[in-house]
């Protein structure tokens, strides 16, 4: 009888350990926030995930079942996850040694921009993808004639939230959020995500 329960507890244990190895890393390099949400989404639709810190503590990784690969897939990317990651002026401004020329410089002001406008609106639920171009032009101070800034932005978002009712909202985000904009010089362009159903 005792030999019994050992190779029972035996038998248990290897079946634990057989479950647990069947996890794999999913993606990798997250930041808190995104990994939450992503495991909060899996977590709600029954998809058993785990979120492990890298050993450096500066991101983190998301562990699935292997099982539930292509349907975590499919579901994280429904949703617009992984995020892209966005550059930030403080990235875009490093000095490594040589001396910018005061083009470049305007160019990745213009880009850091555009990028800071984008993380805003990919923050506003139901967006899974926004895009955003400036222009900004180089106006002669000498000349009377000024040409605007203008901006084009670009949105998609899950189909079943409804954005269409604050596109005037995101018109005034992106005219606060850039000198010499006006809200006539705004374009939005708003589409529906095409969702593969199972």
């Amino acid at each position: 009888m005792n030999n019994y329960k050992r190779i029972k507890s035996l038998i248990i244990i290897v079946a634990v350990f057989l479950v647990s190895s069947c996890q794999m890393e999913l993606y990798n390099d997250l930041t808190e926030s995104d990994v939450n949400d992503m495991l909060a989404l899996m977590l709600s639709n029954g998809i058993d995930a785990e979120k492990v810190k890298s050993k450096k503590g500066e991101s983190y990784s998301l562990m699935i079942d292997e099982s539930k690969i292509p349907e975590s897939v499919r579901l994280l990317k429904e949703y617009g996850y992984p995020k892209e990651k966005v550059a930030s002026i403080k990235d875009l401004f490093k000095k490594e040694g040589l001396v910018s020329s005061p083009t470049e410089e305007r160019v990745r002001y213009i880009y850091a921009l555009s990028q800071s406008v984008q993380e805003t609106l990919t923050n506003i639920d139901g967006v899974i993808v926004a895009r955003v171009h400036i222009v900004m032009p180089e106006n002669n101070p000498y000349n009377d004639k000024v040409t605007p800034s203008s901006a084009s932005v670009f949105i998609k978002y899950h189909p079943r939230t409804n954005l269409s009712d604050i596109k005037s909202e995101i018109k005034l985000i992106v005219e606060k959020s850039i000198e010499g904009l006006t809200y006539d010089k705004v374009s939005v362009v708003m589409l529906p995500a095409q969702i593969n159903k199972k």
